[in-house]
């Protein structure tokens, strides 16, 4: 039986909008063979269609990308871990395990950086998909086509994630985003951008606070995250930074010890997570 194992990430972390992300341990895996029609076993009844199921649509695409003739598969959920629209990447997780099937199906055709293009443009944008490829934490960018880097992270650090009990959809999210910014709005993010790296390098978590100056994305979301505020006054107080995880509303606290006791948020999960530096990948089991 072969599996497929992809793994929850954090896009943007405050300024780094639509740049930055960070895969962690938390994972979800799908079972998967070769069969005469496509037949999805144990999803959730809203998942449970291939029509509209977003590991079998990105598999899909993967072979009409590739010019392919579309060989069907039975793709059962095995561990399901990453919570839907709570901006820990579920949906760049379905794609990528969709992409990842495909190849594997093809007999491992592709390089890990045509993997990571083919997702990136059925996702839109590669700030998850970078991180889940390659593990670790990532910048990304397209020019002719999606290019990334990858860079360490300073062992003292701690990685909270607040999960909240409702969710909030990436549209809704995006929705209430300018269309435009002022120049200045784009040289402080760009400045604090640079300032995040380094100090997620070196450890430097004064710099990682001082650089938490997001004026792109966050400014806009908090309203949509109750007690959203709340984690970013909490995360202040107890030398820790606060961001809203991808689009939310999740929250990531960085820190340099365990403050999750901080936390005292009703319904709100509290998980300590570590960064995963492999990425995704299939197996045999």
């Amino acid at each position: 039986m072969k599996i497929v194992r992809t793994f929850a990430t954090s896009a943007n972390i405050g300024p780094g909008f639509d740049t930055l992300g960070i895969c962690y341990d938390v994972y979800n895996e799908y079972s998967f063979e070769i069969s005469k029609s496509f037949c999805l076993e144990k999803f959730k009844k809203e998942f449970s269609c291939p029509d509209s199921n977003l590991i079998i649509d990105s598999y899909k695409k993967t072979f009409e990308f590739l010019n392919k003739e579309l060989i069907k598969i039975t793709l059962k959920e095995e561990v399901q871990n990453i919570p839907e629209c709570r901006g820990m990447g579920s949906s760049a997780s379905c794609i990528v395990a969709g992409v990842l099937i495909a190849n594997e199906v093809l007999g491992n055709i592709l390089s890990k950086d045509e993997i990571f293009n083919i997702a990136a443009s059925l996702e839109g944008h590669p700030d998850n998909v970078a991180p889940l490829i390659f593990g670790g934490f990532t910048s990304s960018y397209k020019s002719d086509k999606f290019y990334t880097n990858k860079f360490s992270v300073n062992s003292d650090y701690k990685f909270l994630l607040l999960i909240s009990p409702f969710k909030l959809s990436t549209k809704k999210a995006r929705e209430v985003l300018p269309k435009q910014v002022d120049i200045h709005v784009a040289t402080s993010n760009i400045a604090n951008t640079i300032s995040t790296i380094y100090a997620l390098q070196n450890g430097d978590i004064d710099q990682l606070i001082r650089a938490n100056n997001d004026l792109l994305h966050e400014p806009y979301r908090l309203s949509l995250i109750e007690n959203a505020d709340i984690i970013k006054k909490i995360a202040k107080e107890n030398n820790a930074s606060a961001y809203i995880s991808g689009a939310g509303p999740t929250m990531l606290v960085i820190s340099k010890c365990d403050i999750s006791d901080k936390f005292i948020l009703e319904n709100w999960g509290k998980v300590l997570v570590n960064i995963n530096n492999e990425g995704a990948f299939v197996y045999e089991k």
